[in-house]
This record gives C-alpha cells, structure tokens and sequence, in this order.
C-alpha cells in the first residue's frame, strides 16, 4: 500500500469514528509524542512529515 492508498484508507476509517474517540483515543506515539485520531489527522491532510511518519506506524501496526 502507498502512501496515497494509505491516506485514503485513514480519511475513510477517520470520518466514521464518533467524536468523542477522535478526540480522546491515543491511536499512534511518534517521537515518545502520542497524538489523538484529530490530530493524526490534521498532519495527514496538510501532508506533513509528521502525517507520513504516522501514517507509516499506522501501516506497520496494521490499523490501516
């Protein structure tokens, strides 16, 4: 999977969480930094550096 499937498969999983688990629920730690489904997000839609290095742990930990 590329990074593009990737971020395709993270938007679709993303718009059916209920708020409360996007705003609360620790999905990834990068850098001893964890980050919400929110904020993963936020770094996957600006296509950040950031966004690809969780992207990539999201891939390795076979959540997406």
């Amino acid at each position: 999977m590329d990074l593009k499937e990737a971020k395709v498969k993270f938007v679709k999983i993303f718009s059916n969480l209920p708020n409360k688990v996007r705003e609360e629920d620790i999905i990834v730690v990068i850098d001893e930094k964890p980050y919400t489904w929110n904020a993963s997000y936020f770094e996957v839609k600006n296509d950040t550096k950031l966004g690809e290095k969780i992207l990539n742990k999201l891939k390795e930990l076979e959540i997406i």
